[in-house]
C-alpha cells in the first residue's frame, strides 16, 4: 500500500495560517479527526490538488511529488462532501461519461463499472436516474466514481454525513472493506465513522496535528484517566466536574456520569474509547 508522507506542510488565507507545520504519515485506512474549523478541508483540498501549499513537501512512497499535480491526480480517487451529479442520467451513463472523462475507453469502463457496481451493492439500481437515488445510494455513486481507474489512494471527505442510521452503517462498511487492500483517507468530524473503518488516526486541531497513530495507541493515552458515576443532577452539574464531562445518560433518579479525573486513577476500571482520547486532546489547552 501506498504512503503518503507531509513534511512541514504550511497554508495560510488572508493573513490567517490555516495548517501548521503538518509533518506525519498517512497509511492503510487512516482517519483525519478534528473539531470544524480545525483545517481538514483546507488540507483535503491540499491533498486534492485543488490548491497548493505555501510551503513543505508531500511525496508519496518517498518518489512521487505532489508538485507534480497530473501524475498524482492519476492515482487519487476522491469523494467530497457536497456531491452532486447530473440529476437525469442513469447511473450507468453518470459513471460511462465519468470514467470517459478520466480517460478509460468505454469497453474497459463497462466492464469496470459492472464490477464496482457490485462491490457498492447498486447492481439493482443501475438503470434508476440519480434523482431517484437516496442520500445512501448517492453516495455510494460517489464512491464508485471515486473508485473508477484503480486509484492508489482513495480520499473521503465526510462520508456519512446527512446519512440515517441504516445508510451510515452500510457505507462504513463499505469504507472498511475498501480499505483493506489500498491506501484511504477518511476526513471526517464523527468520532464513530473513523472508529469503525479505519486502523490509522490522525487529530488535528487549530492547524497542527496533535497526533498521529493506531487506535489502540490513542485510546492508551487516556486510560485510568476515566471514571463513571451514578450522580444527582446536583452533582453532576457541580463545578469541580463540569468542565471535565464526557457524558452525562438519565438513569431513574439519577444520572450516569462519564468524566475526566484530574490525575491517574489506578483503581479506574473503565474501558478508554476513541472519543474519550479525542475529546481529551482537543479540549486540552482549552
Amino acid at each position: 500500500m501506498e504512503r503518503i508522507s507531509l513534511k512541514e506542510v504550511n497554508k495560510s488565507y488572508q493573513n490567517k495560517q490555516v495548517l501548521k507545520e503538518l509533518t506525519f504519515n498517512i497509511q492503510g485506512s487512516f482517519g483525519l479527526l478534528g473539531p470544524n474549523g480545525a483545517g481538514k478541508t483546507t488540507l483535503m483540498r491540499i491533498l486534492t490538488t485543488l490548491v497548493r501549499a505555501d510551503s513543505g513537501e508531500i511525496t508519496m512512497n518517498d518518489e512521487l511529488s505532489w508538485n507534480n499535480q497530473h501524475v498524482v491526480r492519476s492515482y487519487i480517487g476522491y469523494l467530497p462532501q457536497h456531491f452532486s451529479l447530473y440529476k437525469n442520467v442513469t447511473v450507468v451513463e453518470c459513471l460511462l461519461h465519468l470514467a470517459v472523462l478520466k480517460g478509460l475507453n468505454k469497453l474497459e469502463a463497462k466492464e469496470e463499472i459492472d464490477y464496482l457496481l457490485q462491490e457498492v451493492n447498486l447492481q439493482e439500481h443501475k438503470k434508476k436516474k440519480i434523482k431517484q437515488l437516496s442520500g445512501g445510494m448517492l453516495r455510494r455513486v460517489g464512491i464508485a466514481q471515486a473508485l473508477l481507474g484503480n486509484p492508489r489512494l482513495l480520499i473521503v471527505d465526510e462520508p456519512t454525513v446527512g446519512l440515517d442510521i441504516e445508510e451510515r452503517v452500510r457505507f462504513r462498511n463499505l469504507l472498511r472493506k475498501l480499505g483493506v487492500n489500498r491506501t484511504i483517507l477518511i476526513s471526517t468530524h464523527i468520532v464513530e465513522d473513523v472508529e469503525m473503518t479505519c486502523d490509522y488516526i490522525g487529530i488535528l486541531k487549530q492547524g497542527e496535528i496533535i497526533f498521529t497513530g493506531k487506535k489502540e495507541e490513542l485510546k492508551a493515552l487516556v486510560a485510568g484517566k476515566i471514571k463513571e458515576e451514578l450522580l444527582t443532577m446536583d452533582e453532576a452539574d457541580a463545578d469541580a466536574i463540569q468542565d471535565q464531562v464526557i457524558s452525562i445518560k438519565q438513569q431513574d433518579e439519577k444520572c450516569l456520569v462519564r468524566y475526566f479525573v484530574e490525575k491517574e486513577d489506578q483503581q479506574s476500571n473503565v474501558s478508554p474509547t476513541i472519543e474519550d482520547a479525542y475529546l481529551y486532546l482537543t479540549r486540552k489547552g482549552e
